[in-house]
């Protein structure tokens, strides 16, 4: 490093000077003039007779006093420059005719005039010029590096996402479909949640304050209700099961199948509080009714995780479901035995409505 003429708190630094003169003219050829501009000033507190940086800095600075700094600074190294005379007539066409500093960069020394006895200056040595190829090779070099790791590490990045969503996608409707096959009625049920226990059925009272005829009629009568609603039940389940099944099939489908199943489970569920359930299935009946509830929170919670792809829906809708078949369950433990009864009563009582 030397230090400059007329500046000497600077020292020029050529070589970083000219990399920041060559990132500086890229950045002005590719348009971005601000960063262009910032480059130039560097290059040029680190070697103000850079004829290059001067020239390229009045292209990129916005007042044309500044400009005409520049250019002049340009003739200060370089009378002969053509293109800052072309360039400082222009201005002065324009009306500009002060120039205008920039603001920590102060104008070059005036190149002296040269001796008539004097030699020559010498061409710069080969050992330097190797040097400033070497550095230059190593850079551009190197910023080929990071593109290419960029462009390899960019696909994989987006193709772990995909495969994790996909995967996602994949376990929640495979969760459903397990559930679907081991059961009948739209319960499903996931191994790896836990469910909250659950509170002890209510014993189902053994007496009715009802004539036995009637009671007898009531419940035969809300049993082939229940037996209607769940046949509906299972056919929306079986549809479903073989929508969703389908290899390469569609999310939009999927959702589509959803809608369709959660609005037959609706529709169950205001058939059921249609119903008089006569005293000895009340424990039953509620049942039913808080595992068809917890089903639409189910499939709620899979319609939320179709449009938003996050998890914790999933595992809410796997919760549900779990929790929606534990009652299910308890609810036909306590019509088959009401069954049971009713056919063990028929062979004794002769009231009893065949």
């Amino acid at each position: 490093m030397t230090t400059t003429a007329g500046e000497p708190g600077v020292r020029a630094n050529p070589t970083e000077a000219r990399d920041l003169v060559e990132r500086g003219i890229a950045a002005a050829r590719g348009g971005q003039r601000r960063v262009a501009a910032g480059l130039l000033a560097r290059a040029l507190k680190l070697d103000p007779r850079d004829e290059r940086a001067w020239l390229w800095l009045s292209g990129v600075v916005d007042d044309p006093a500044q400009r005409a700094f520049c250019l002049q600074a340009v003739l200060r190294i370089n009378p002969n420059n053509p293109h800052a005379r072309r360039g400082l007539a222009y201005l002065e066409r324009q009306g500009t005719t002060t120039a205008r500093p920039i603001a920590d960069l102060a104008p070059p020394a005036a190149a002296p005039e040269p001796a008539a006895d004097a030699a020559p200056a010498p061409p710069p040595t080969p050992t330097a010029q190797t040097r400033d190829w070497w550095i230059q090779w190593r850079w551009q070099r190197r910023e080929t590096s990071r593109v290419r790791i960029v462009l390899w590490v960019l696909p994989i990045v987006l193709l772990a996402v995909a495969l994790i969503l996909h995967q996602s996608v994949s376990v929640a409707r495979e969760r459903a479909l397990a559930a679907l096959a081991a059961e009948q009625e739209p319960a499903f049920t996931v191994e790896t949640v836990l469910a909250t226990p659950l509170a002890t059925p209510t014993p189902i009272p053994a007496l009715e304050a009802e004539p036995l005829a009637v009671v007898e009629s009531l419940t035969v009568s809300y049993l082939t209700a229940i037996d209607a609603i769940r046949a509906d039940l299972r056919t929306a389940t079986a549809a479903y099961r073989q929508e969703t099944s389908q290899p390469g099939g569609a999310s939009i489908n999927h959702v589509a199948a959803t809608q369709r199943l959660r609005a037959t489970v609706a529709q169950a569920l205001a058939n059921l509080g249609e119903l008089r359930a006569p005293g000895v299935l009340l424990p039953a009946h509620e049942d039913y009714r808080q595992g068809l509830e917890l089903e639409l929170a189910g499939l709620d919670a899979i319609l939320n995780f179709y449009s938003t792809y996050d998890v914790a829906n999933a595992n809410r809708a796997a919760l549900r479901f779990q929790e929606a078949r534990a009652f299910i369950e308890r609810a036909q433990a306590g019509f088959q035995a009401q069954r049971q009864l009713l056919g063990e009563m028929s062979l004794m009582s002769a009231y009893t409505i065949r």
